[in-house]
């Protein structure tokens, strides 16, 4: 398989994880809004795609027909389009990329080389830091900008 470029794929990846959180939370509008205990396990579209979500710990996992994962956990309610490596890891996994190439390098989809690619697209300037509130604190990262998702749902074609 290509390389795929790391930047279309994390902002493929942020605005689809955004549109499905702000879908789940205007459809169920959880009073938990940590663990969502009072939303149950469902389906619900976006563009056109079902998506099934489970909940998990302080999370929703959103998976569709073709098995592509969006885990979204803690902090999706204050950072919808929010990452970090395990889940950018999981959603790589879930399409079959195993290389993403940011600044003419190559970074495999391992949690090593994920880590290694945010911070540095942090020093770059495309992402930022941000630190989740209540109980669970977490350092993930945003785009410093995201477009709207492809008409297509979200889907990067890979050769």
């Amino acid at each position: 398989m290509t390389s795929v470029d790391a930047l279309q794929i994390l902002n493929q990846f942020a605005s689809l994880q955004g549109h499905l959180v702000r879908k789940f939370l205007h459809l169920y509008d959880p009073k938990d809004r940590e663990r969502f205990r009072d939303v149950p396990n469902g389906t619900l579209s976006v563009n056109g795609r079902t998506w099934s979500h489970q909940r998990h710990g302080a999370g929703v996992t959103f998976t569709d027909s073709n098995n592509t994962r969006v885990n979204a956990h803690v902090g999706m309610t204050e950072h919808p389009e929010g990452i970090d490596s395990g889940r950018i890891l999981e959603y790589l996994e879930s399409l079959d990329i195993t290389t993403v190439s940011f600044d003419n390098r190559d970074y495999s989809a391992t949690i090593h080389d994920i880590n290694n690619l945010i911070n540095d697209m942090t020093q770059r300037g495309l992402l930022r830091t941000v630190t989740t509130q209540g109980r669970f604190p977490h350092q993930m990262f945003k785009l410093t900008h995201v477009s709207n998702i492809q008409r297509d749902g979200g889907n990067i074609p890979v050769s």
